[in-house]
């Protein structure tokens, strides 16, 4: 009796990135890495990848190319705050405090203001009692929203 082999088909960009963030996260780095070379060779500007990719490239000792991919990422798709702490994880791990800080303030206030976009029943009307940026977070999962102080 003949096998018949499976039917395959090719890879959508989106499934190709999350097999290399997969590889990525159960310590294939080798593999992951491949995957994504392969993701570049077809879509170069691939924010997702890049991004993965700097952090693969951190995990790997790589730390000025994790940087670049990352700050690159950050260029195509600037309202990720993800990226934004994972560019603050390589300069604290540089060394580069005051870049990491402004990094992960960017992180903050990224993810407060993708939030309120996405809540707008949970924004607060109220102002910060002084104006200073990052330093006052808005707390909306309270009844009456507070600020906190950072």
């Amino acid at each position: 009796m003949e096998q018949s082999e499976a039917p395959t088909r090719e890879l959508t960009l989106d499934e190709a990135v999350s097999i290399a963030i997969l590889l990525q996260k159960n310590g294939q780095l080798v593999e992951a890495e491949e995957v994504y070379r392969r993701i570049f060779d077809i879509a170069p500007n691939h924010p997702e990848a890049l991004h993965y990719a700097g952090v693969l490239a951190h995990q790997q000792g790589r730390s000025d190319e994790a940087i670049a991919l990352i700050e690159k990422s950050l260029g195509l798709v600037p309202d990720r705050a993800d990226c934004y702490s994972n560019l603050g994880i390589v300069f604290q791990a540089q060394g580069k405090l005051d870049d990491a800080i402004v990094a992960y303030q960017r992180a903050i206030s990224t993810a407060i203001l993708v939030c309120c976009c996405e809540r707008p029943a949970n924004r607060s009307t109220r102002k910060p009692p002084i104006e200073q940026p990052f330093a006052w977070i808005p707390i909306t999962s309270m009844r009456t929203p507070t600020w906190a102080f950072f």
